[in-house]
């Protein structure tokens, strides 16, 4: 009888101990890919933004000076002119009020090239979710490598001052389960408008 209780006594922690070990095992798997999702997600968020800014050109205005490349910046929004393909798009980044990363894209009409106007009804993409409050998505830098004044503004006298872009890029894909954000940054130039990389 002694011996059947302390087998069974043995069992039981072993039991305990391999229950717990399963459980840690699992959460450590579910960290992992919430882990690897968001910095999927970042990646893909951060190409198409490069990508986009990278390809920032003016605009060119009949009888009138050039629209600079950007058309509006804030810390957690841009509206550029990306020169993607033969003509323009007007491209915007921004996180909405539910923490996602939108991309809204107005095709140029190109009928009266190379003096575009843009399209009223435009195409609008998810990229990325779970974004934390932060300091800011984006900060722009002028051609000496000096922060814009102010960074946020519409304003084409400021505007046409940016060369570069900071872009800090934070997702967490799983905030249920306490994984800290991944964050990926960038700084982009725009070659278009004569800067090189350094």
């Amino acid at each position: 009888m002694a011996e059947l209780l302390v087998t069974m006594m043995l069992m039981s922690i072993i039991s305990a101990v391999v229950l717990s070990t399963v459980v840690i095992v699992g959460r450590n798997v579910v960290r992992d890919q919430a882990k690897g999702d968001s910095l999927d997600i970042a990646r893909v968020g951060m190409n198409r933004m490069s990508k986009a800014v990278r390809a920032g050109t003016e605009v060119p205005v009949n009888g009138s000076s050039n629209l600079p490349a950007f058309a509006e910046i804030g810390p957690e929004t841009l509206t550029v002119y990306a020169s993607l393909g033969s003509a323009p798009t007007k491209t915007q980044y921004t996180i909405d009020a539910q923490r996602q990363l939108i991309e809204t894209q107005w095709a140029a009409d190109t009928s009266n090239a190379p003096y575009y106007t843009f399209a009223t009804t435009p195409r609008v993409t998810e990229i990325a979710s779970q974004i934390p409050a932060s300091s800011g998505l984006f900060k722009f830098y002028d051609a000496n490598g000096a922060l814009v004044s102010p960074q946020t503004t519409t304003d084409p006298t400021v505007l046409s001052l940016v060369r570069s872009v900071e872009i800090n890029l934070m997702v967490n894909s799983n905030p249920t389960q306490n994984v800290p954000p991944v964050s990926i940054n960038s700084t982009v130039v725009l070659p278009n408008l004569g800067v090189v990389k350094r």
